[in-house]
């Protein structure tokens, strides 16, 4: 059996496709229905690619935990003074085949659903009225989709691709068509192979301007999120220059300005961060309760706030990199009188006026970082007229309040600061330690073990669930778990 047309089977019992509104909010179906029927029209087919979208928001993905752990695991986060028990394995790296990461159900949840989708859509499916480029969108939107859970999926259960030996390394199971098998994992090389082939579809087919803007038109795929996406995927792959290229058409469109000073302080202080259609941002994660994957009490706000849970405040070790005047330095807050000492980060306030810390929205791809790639490329040895790595970066420090850097002090290592500083809470630290082969260095840091981890180590990839390797004879383990 092709070991590409299969799907795992400790996720084999999913219901495909849920019925979304245009804000992600689910609906129960009026009637019980076969996937058959419900994808017979367009807009069945419509309402299922609409609810492909909700895993993104669940407490193992975007809505918490992704994010989470890469910034636990990568030195940005620790484990504060106030705890209700969450996180201890990811921060102190003692992750186990038994206590792994949630992501593998609910990515390969998403893939079964996309796939179910781009079955019908790839066999000819026509409407009377529908336009084919209706059709096209919708299958452009599941492989953007798709090519996001190969990447997530990728990055935190595999060894990184530049480090590796070609891509010879272990990968993931690539599914594509959503079937009761067993399968084998992928070589590294091929599930990235698929990404590039995904995302480059869905730049062909997606508009730039997605038809379902409603209440948030960057909670969905278009056009520049499947080109941000390329440009990530090449800095990953270490092809610098069409790293470079992709980046330039985000920054170059003129379509997402960089968060100005005032602009970048939350929504309670006056400023935008967290809230709908913020300028800087190109895709991101639409926070509602109402969304079927929302997990109640379980999401990023609360776990990142004094006043909800509080487990996960900010180390010392990021919030020293700033200089003073620099408003990133600002989206850090005390817990006064209780933990005068202790830091946590503001970027996910909750968004709803009232204070609520159910909802937020989290940020995928957005404009400082495809400054922050073009810039790391250039370095690398790409070339882009009138664009040099110096002027990149100070493109985002001259709206933050740092002092501006001189072409002949800027190095790869500016790079790797102004990434930590600027993208910190939004699950990269860990990968790009991971990526560039850099060891994991904490100073603030309680732990009992593993303070700092070098590279390269079998843990930089997590262990595959214990769960997969019960239900699947043909699975095999990442090494030395």
């Amino acid at each position: 059996m092709n070991k590409q047309k299969t799907i795992i089977v400790g996720i084999v019992a999913l219901l495909v496709f849920l019925t979304a509104c245009e804000d992600f909010l689910y609906q129960e179906p009026r009637l019980s229905q076969t996937n058959e029927l419900t994808l017979a029209t367009f807009e069945g087919l419509q309402a299922a690619t609409l609810g492909a979208y909700t895993p993104l928001y669940s407490s193992n993905w975007y809505g918490r935990d992704f994010p989470v752990v890469a910034d636990l695991k990568g030195g940005n986060s620790k484990k504060g003074p106030i705890s209700s028990g969450r996180f201890f394995t990811p921060w102190l790296w003692n992750n186990t085949p038994q206590a792994s990461h949630g992501l593998w159900t609910t990515a390969y949840n998403m893939i079964a659903r996309v796939n179910n989708i781009l079955e019908v859509i790839d066999g000819g499916f026509e409407e009377a009225g529908v336009e084919q480029a209706d059709i096209d969108q919708l299958a452009a939107e599941c492989k953007f989709l798709r090519a996001l859970a190969y990447f997530d999926l990728a990055r935190l259960f595999c060894q990184p691709i530049a480090q590796g030996d070609g891509g010879s390394q272990l990968g993931v199971p690539l599914v594509l068509v959503t079937e009761l098998a067993q399968p084998e994992r992928n070589s590294l090389g091929e599930v990235y192979a698929q990404i590039e082939s995904d995302l480059l579809d869905a730049e062909a087919g997606l508009a730039t301007v997605s038809p379902n803007a409603g209440n948030d038109a960057k909670g969905w795929a278009t056009r520049y999120a499947a080109q941000a996406l390329l440009a990530r995927y090449y800095l990953y792959t270490e092809q610098w220059q069409d790293a470079a290229d992709y980046a330039s058409i985000l920054i170059n469109s003129g379509e997402y300005p960089v968060y100005t000073a005032d602009e970048y302080t939350t929504w309670d202080l006056g400023g935008v961060w967290g809230t709908d259609a913020a300028p800087e941002i190109i895709f991101e994660v639409y926070g509602a309760e109402g969304n079927s994957s929302h997990a109640n009490w379980d999401v990023i706000s609360y776990i990142m706030s004094p006043e909800g849970y509080g487990d996960i405040n900010a180390s010392l070790d990021v919030y020293d990199l700033y200089e003073d005047g620099d408003v990133r330095k600002a989206l850090f807050r005390n817990y006064a009188p209780n933990y005068i000492n202790e830091l946590w980060s503001l970027k996910y306030p909750g968004k709803a006026p009232d204070g609520n810390l159910r909802e937020d929205n989290i940020p995928v791809l957005r404009i400082s970082e495809m400054y922050l790639i073009r810039a790391e490329a250039l370095l690398k040895g790409a070339s882009v007229s009138g664009a040099s790595a110096h002027g990149d970066l100070n493109a985002i420090r001259a709206n933050r309040g740092a002092s501006l850097l001189e072409a002949g002090n800027t190095s790869i290592s500016s790079v790797y600061l102004e990434r930590r500083m600027e993208l910190c809470y939004e699950g990269h630290e860990l990968f790009d330690l991971a990526r560039t082969g850099r060891d994991l260095v904490r100073v603030d840091y309680q732990g009992a073990v593993n303070q700092n981890i070098s590279f390269p180590d079998y843990r930089w990839a997590m262990p595959i669930p214990q769960a997969e390797m019960d239900a699947n004879e043909n699975m095999v383990q990442n090494p030395e778990y």
